[in-house]
């Protein structure tokens, strides 16, 4: 007898289908995680990052326990390599062997530590400070088993339901944000004084990190918005009053309101003033442009999602204000241009004097109490390019798997996305993924929004929807 797709029940997607018990734990517990992440001021502090990691570490393990579909081994290979190689740097190592691997580490570690410092000849890691590294590498497990187990159970409906938690979870703290944006006391929530100096905004310490959690989640629940579209290309509406009835559906209520959400995400962006998250979101509307101009959609979807972007960035900015706008872009020589190259310099003379094994993974600011040379006013504990820090802290010891990952991961996407069928639902969520993940990562070439442990969780989400293997076909006999 020849198969068929099974039939769901007329007039209920796969979306609005009940979860079951274990996807329902999913999507509760994946919430709880990015919703404490994001509101907890990021989690940058201890009381913060220390019970997210714990609890992602919990949800992606019992995930992989329970794991129905498998991710890609090699990306579990080289996430493992990097781990790996970041062990490798708090084993104690004797002297010998340290100064013929790392001999700037010896130098700086007779000025750094000072039991080192009285104990000629006496063992040390080739991390100048072994318990931020590994602190680092503690984070760094408990959020690869998160992406790990998300990707082993993410499927369509859990997925958009996931999906649907980040949206609304954005559109609370961006109407939060644009509520507090008059407030110039410099505290977060208007009432917490950051433990440094920056610029609030929103529950974030720093504009650009909020700018880097509005980015992804904006991006990627664009990618949903343009999925909804076509799924509502598909249903035969022949007259306007075909149409007007659909305007009163359960799925054309989930457009306006996914509509209305994201252009008030992608507003408070604007009104944060990060100058590289405005850019950085211009890019990502404008990939996903691209990418649905070349694909074969139906004409008045083609026009919805063509209509959404001009609306989104129209809006925005007459709400920010054109001017405002051009006068923040046009001070961008000032003293936070003129700190970050000078903080570039100094992490390439760390790479250039620990070209082999760095100075430690998450040791950069430790490194910089010795090899920082301008703005003495403030310490830099962070290089503000990720991958500069990644060289300085990790040399080609941890550089080389970590190309390696990204390589693989790159590959991965690349497969599931040719995999998947073009124009589908499934399809267009994997592009906003993919393209709020590339658009962070532009944005941490200036800043470090991906140190932020709540920014962390979400882009491992991210990664998990552009990499999850879609399940099969569910088919019965006629």
């Amino acid at each position: 007898m020849p198969l068929v797709e099974a039939r769901r029940p007329r007039g209920r997607t796969a979306e609005e289908s009940a979860l079951d018990r274990a996807e329902r734990f999913h999507v509760h517990a994946v919430t709880a995680i990015l919703a404490w992440g994001v509101l907890a001021f990021g989690a940058v502090y201890p009381w913060g990052y220390q019970p997210l990691a714990v609890a992602c570490a919990i949800v992606g393990g019992i995930a992989l326990v329970s794991r129905r579909l498998r991710t890609s081994g090699s990306i579990a290979v080289a996430l493992a390599a990097v781990a790996i190689a970041v062990i490798l740097q708090v084993v104690s190592l004797p002297a010998g062997a340290l100064q013929r691997l790392s001999p700037s580490a010896m130098t700086l570690l007779s000025r750094y530590d000072l039991a080192f410092a009285l104990q000629p000849g006496a063992s040390h890691s080739l991390s100048i400070d072994p318990s931020q590294t590994l602190l680092g590498l503690l984070l760094v497990v408990c959020f690869g088993v998160f992406f790990l187990g998300l990707a082993a159970v993410l499927e369509r409906r859990l997925i958009g339901r996931l999906l649907q938690s980040v949206i609304g979870i954005s559109f609370v703290v961006a109407l939060v944000a644009l509520v507090l944006s008059g407030n110039h006391s410099g505290r977060v929530y208007g009432v917490w004084q950051p433990q440094s100096p920056g610029a609030p905004f929103g529950p974030f310490v720093n504009r650009n990190h909020y700018a880097g959690w509005m980015l992804m989640s904006t991006l990627a629940g664009f990618g949903y918005f343009c999925s909804l579209l076509n799924d509502a290309g598909r249903t035969r509406t022949q007259s306007w009053r075909e149409r007007a009835i659909w305007l009163s559906t359960p799925g054309a209520a989930r457009v306006v309101w996914v509509a209305i959400a994201l252009t008030v995400m992608a507003l408070s962006i604007l009104i944060s003033m990060s100058r590289s998250g405005i850019a950085c979101l211009g890019i990502g509307f404008a990939v996903i442009g691209v990418v649905h101009s070349r694909k074969g959609l139906r004409g008045w979807v083609r026009a919805g999602i063509v209509a959404a972007l001009l609306v989104f960035s129209a809006a925005s900015v007459a709400w920010a204000g054109a001017d405002r706008l051009a006068a923040r872009f046009s001070t961008w020589q000032d003293d936070s241009l003129g700190g970050r190259l000078a903080i570039w310099r100094d992490a390439r003379q760390v790479i250039r004097e620990f070209p082999a094994a760095g100075t430690g993974f998450n040791t950069f600011g430790t490194a910089m109490r010795f090899y920082q040379t301008t703005h003495l006013q403030e310490h830099y504990a962070e290089a503000h390019n990720d991958y500069l820090q990644i060289a300085a802290e990790g040399g080609l010891l941890i550089g080389i798997p970590a190309l390696a990952l990204v390589v693989v991961f790159v590959r991965t996407a690349r497969r599931r996305l040719r995999e998947t069928l073009q124009g589908s639902r499934t399809y267009w969520i994997r592009v906003g993924a993919l393209t709020g993940m590339l658009a962070v990562m532009l944005q941490d070439a200036a800043d470090f929004s991906l140190q932020i442990p709540g920014n962390a969780a979400l882009f491992c989400l991210l990664a998990a929807v552009a990499v999850h293997r879609s399940s099969p076909s569910r088919v019965r006999p006629l």
